[in-house]
């Protein structure tokens, strides 16, 4: 009896968080209701996804993902930062309510002082822009990649669509 007990608890604490993603989860602003429409796990109408790094930048209808140069030169063995950058287009906003992440890694060369970013290390965070300042130090000279690997999900009033798309940049170090 006793387990049986112990067996309804645990599967209950497994269903209960899928019972809904209203539980717990931080009002919507009143401009956007975010009840209002559906939520998927789609891509984007413009462009498809693919297993390789696109490049500095992503652009679709929905968004716009890139990661660029924060400084105009880096050196070895001094710090600096690259901008990681993603802006709705047309219609479709930032979710705010999604947990957004930036997971960074880097080639042989630079340093990352933090390899996830979150909403909370976001300079900018807003319905139409958020913007990243990685930190980053480079120990040799040369062109060493950064690879930023980044989840968001973008909304119109109708639908979200949740995606995890990866932009890289060649860091130039000298």
């Amino acid at each position: 009896m006793q387990m049986r007990i112990w067996s309804l608890l645990l599967i209950s604490s497994f269903i209960a968080p899928l019972a809904g993603c209203e539980r717990g989860a931080p009002a919507p602003k009143a401009e956007h209701d975010h009840s209002k429409h559906h939520h998927e796990a789609a891509e984007a109408p413009a462009q498809p996804k693919t297993d390789e790094p696109a490049g500095p930048s992503i652009e679709t209808s929905s968004f716009l993902l890139a990661v660029a140069p924060a400084q105009p030169k880096y050196t070895a063995g001094k710090g600096g930062e690259v901008e990681i950058a993603l802006e709705g287009r047309g219609e479709w906003h930032v979710n705010q309510e999604y947990p957004i992440r930036v997971d960074l890694r880097a080639a042989d060369g630079v340093t990352l002082k933090k390899n996830e970013l979150v909403k909370d290390d976001a300079k900018e965070f807003g319905e139409d822009k958020v913007r990243f300042l990685a930190a980053v130090e480079p120990s040799a000279a040369g062109d060493h990649e950064v690879t930023c690997d980044v989840s968001f999900a973008m909304c119109t009033e109708e639908n979200c669509i949740l995606e995890k798309r990866t932009v890289a940049m060649q860091l130039k170090v000298e």
